[in-house]
């Protein structure tokens, strides 16, 4: 009896083990970044996750400048954004005409903080007046368009918000 209970035990043992195992042919996402024109591009990734990251050198227009709920943008408002982390600015009236103009170092103090120190040069201060800013990357949708969120502009108060697209009109060997 013992010798038939232990081939019964074999015998089960032999056929549980060679059971197959059944395949899971889900294919897992990965994470990150899927568009292309990201400098944080990731080929494998088959979810986008939110993470895409633009370069924001070249000539950017502003399409819309918001203080406290009024567009104060009257002409043609361009942003310079340098290699060398240089941002200069080109304010055009209506008629076409330089209002100012203003240059200095944007210094990145955290994710999407800008800091900027700059001079800034117009009919009230020909010699230039030195200025401060900062302010936000606050959306930056894809390679082409962003909105800028300044922080304490003039006063906390405030609210300044400037919507930019990247001009296909202006190089950045116009500056000034």
């Amino acid at each position: 009896m013992k010798k038939i209970l232990y081939l019964f035990l074999t015998v089960s043992l032999i056929f549980s083990s060679c059971k197959k195992e059944e395949e899971d042919n889900t294919p897992t996402a990965v994470q990150g970044c899927t568009d292309s024109d990201a400098t944080n591009y990731n080929s494998n990734a088959t979810s986008d996750d939110g993470t895409c990251m633009y370069n924001v050198v070249g000539v950017w227009e502003t399409t819309s400048a918001i203080l406290n709920g009024t567009n104060i943008l009257q002409g043609l408002d361009l942003i310079y954004v340098f290699e060398n982390g240089n941002i200069g600015t080109e304010t055009y009236d209506a008629a076409g005409n330089m209002t100012s103009y203003a240059i200095g170092p944007g210094v990145s103090s955290g994710t999407n903080v800008i800091n900027w120190t700059g001079t800034l040069y117009n009919d009230d201060y020909p010699n230039g007046i030195d200025v401060y800013l900062n302010w936000n990357i606050d959306i930056m949708t894809d390679n082409n368009n962003m909105t800028w969120r300044f922080v304490d502009y003039p006063t906390a108060s405030d609210t300044y918000v400037k919507t930019l697209v990247r001009s296909n009109t202006y190089l950045l060997s116009d500056w000034k």
